[in-house]
C-alpha cells in the first residue's frame, strides 16, 4: 500500500505501509453483495527519507502512538466494466471517519480458485484530503490531496 502527496512539481513525496491486511468477500454472481475491509498498521510507515518517515509518525500527522491502525470498510461495490469496480466505503484515520472511493481493477481472475490459491490481482486507487483527518500541518506548502494506491494479490 503506497501513497503520494504533493500538488506541485516542486514537491512530491511517496511512501508506503509495510504491514496491512485485507479481507474481501466476493460474490461474483451479485457484486453489490461483496465486501472489503482493510486494516493498516500506521507504525509500519516507510519512506526513503527516514527523518521524514519519523515526522509523519508524530502527532501532527499519523500520530501512531494514539492511532496505531487505520481502516477502510466498504459499504457499496459496483461493477464499472469487465475488470473494474468502484468501491465506496469509509476510511477511519486518527479517529476520524470519512467517505472514500476506490477505483479497482481486477486482472487474472480465477473465480474457481482452490482454497489457498490466488484468486485475482488487484490494483486500487483513491484520493483523500489529509486535512479531513486533522493532518493540516504544511498543507499550504505541500498540498492536501493524498493519492493512495494498492497493488496486491487476493487469495482464496
Amino acid at each position: 500500500m503506497e501513497f503520494a502527496i504533493g500538488d506541485s512539481r516542486i514537491f512530491r513525496t511517496t511512501g508506503g505501509f509495510q504491514t496491512w491486511q485485507g479481507n474481501v468477500q466476493v460474490n461474483d454472481a451479485d457484486i453489490p453483495k461483496s465486501a472489503v475491509e482493510v486494516t493498516v498498521q500506521t507504525g509500519s510507515l516507510k519512506m526513503m527519507d527516514r527523518q521524514q518517515a519519523d515526522m509523519l509518525k508524530d502527532s501532527d500527522f499519523f500520530d501512531v502512538d494514539r492511532f496505531p491502525q487505520m481502516t477502510f470498510r466498504s459499504n457499496k461495490i459496483e461493477r464499472t466494466g469487465e475488470e473494474t469496480l468502484k468501491i465506496d466505503g469509509f476510511l477511519t484515520l486518527r479517529g476520524v471517519t470519512r467517505p472514500m472511493t476506490l477505483d479497482v481493477t481486477l486482472t487474472d481472475r480465477k473465480p474457481n480458485a482452490a482454497p489457498g490459491a490466488r484468486y485475482a490481482r488487484v490494483r486500487a486507487k483513491g484520493t483523500i484530503k489529509r486535512s479531513d483527518f486533522g493532518m493540516t500541518k504544511y498543507v499550504d506548502l505541500v498540498g492536501d490531496n493524498v493519492e493512495i494506491s494498492i497493488t496486491t494479490d487476493a487469495w482464496r
